[in-house]
């Protein structure tokens, strides 16, 4: 293939064209005017610079289009900048008169115009947590995700104010869970045998009682099938015994195919972690820990 640089000081275009049977033909440098056969035209701005970031919205725009559409760009980012700094000045007053629900609400308003803002994201993080005096918000997983994303920045003045407080309190989660799931394992697999032969229990004898009714439905079938083929009652006789003892084993079938719902349910309410006192607590403190890591980790 053969390879060419274009002029960096000249507008590039690539034209591509197609061929009679629908296929493509190689792409040329043109001068930007469409001919008859042409019917796409890619317009390519100059090469990025080292920090630029490729941009889809800009490829096929004219020279005029790109120039209007980055000074919209330009001036979007200006007002949101505009309205970042009014909000964060709004929560910087609230949080000097004592009212943190109150700067907490301009913080987050502040983040939807400036997600970056490390100023922003300091005193948000100031006031979710009281002024680092209230620790239940490094429980929630939310907002957990939510300071995982944060600028380091961000990160290091939170660690350097209640990170010794929380390392600590994740070894004590971790000494209490260490425990708990060795217990909570071996109650498991403790339980599991019983439930699964309790089960395979009522799961035989559901199945011989459908069996059993399947046999007395065609007990009805061929004594009914006799009925206007003889002269004499016994026919009608076995389809009235038949039928009796269907409804009688469909009772039992059903008796028992229930016990056979629960004893599943209750091998499904075993493998769930939380189906126990001790297992509900485990659940809890591996919420804890995974919270607590990702405030002390990256």
């Amino acid at each position: 293939m053969e390879h060419r640089e274009l002029d960096d000081e000249e507008l590039r275009k690539i034209k591509v064209k197609r061929n009679v049977v629908g296929g493509i033909e190689d792409a040329v440098e043109g001068d930007g005017e469409e001919t008859e056969d042409s019917e796409i035209v890619f317009d390519l701005p100059e090469e990025l610079g080292e920090n630029e970031e490729y941009d889809e919205d800009l490829v096929g725009l004219t020279p005029s289009q790109l120039k209007k559409e980055l000074e919209r760009r330009e001036k979007a980012a200006e007002e949101a900048a505009k309205n970042c700094a009014k909000l964060l000045e709004e929560g910087d007053a609230a949080y000097k008169e004592g009212n943190l629900e109150e700067a907490e609400t301009f913080y987050m308003q502040a983040l939807l115009y400036d997600p970056d803002n490390v100023q922003v994201q300091n005193g948000l993080w100031i006031c979710r947590t009281r002024n680092f005096s209230d620790d239940s918000v490094f429980y929630s997983e939310e907002m957990a995700e939510e300071f995982s994303t944060a600028n380091a920045e961000v990160k290091a003045m939170v660690r350097e104010r209640v990170g010794a407080r929380l390392k600590k309190e994740l070894e004590e989660a971790e000494r209490e869970a260490q425990p708990l799931r060795e217990t909570v394992t071996a109650g498991q697999a403790e339980r599991r045998s019983a439930f699964a032969g309790n089960r395979k229990y009522y799961f035989i004898r559901t199945c011989i009682a459908a069996i059993i009714m399947l046999l007395m439905i065609v007990g009805i079938a061929v004594s009914a099938y006799f009925i206007v083929r003889t002269t004499t009652n016994v026919p009608v006789i076995l389809t009235g015994v038949f039928g009796g003892l269907t409804f009688l084993s469909l009772v039992v079938t059903l008796v028992i195919g229930r016990k056979l719902l629960v004893a599943q349910r209750l091998c499904s309410e075993n493998e769930r972690t939380s189906s126990t006192e001790d297992g509900e607590r485990l659940v809890e403190l591996e919420e804890t820990i995974a919270s607590l890591r990702r405030y002390l980790e990256d």
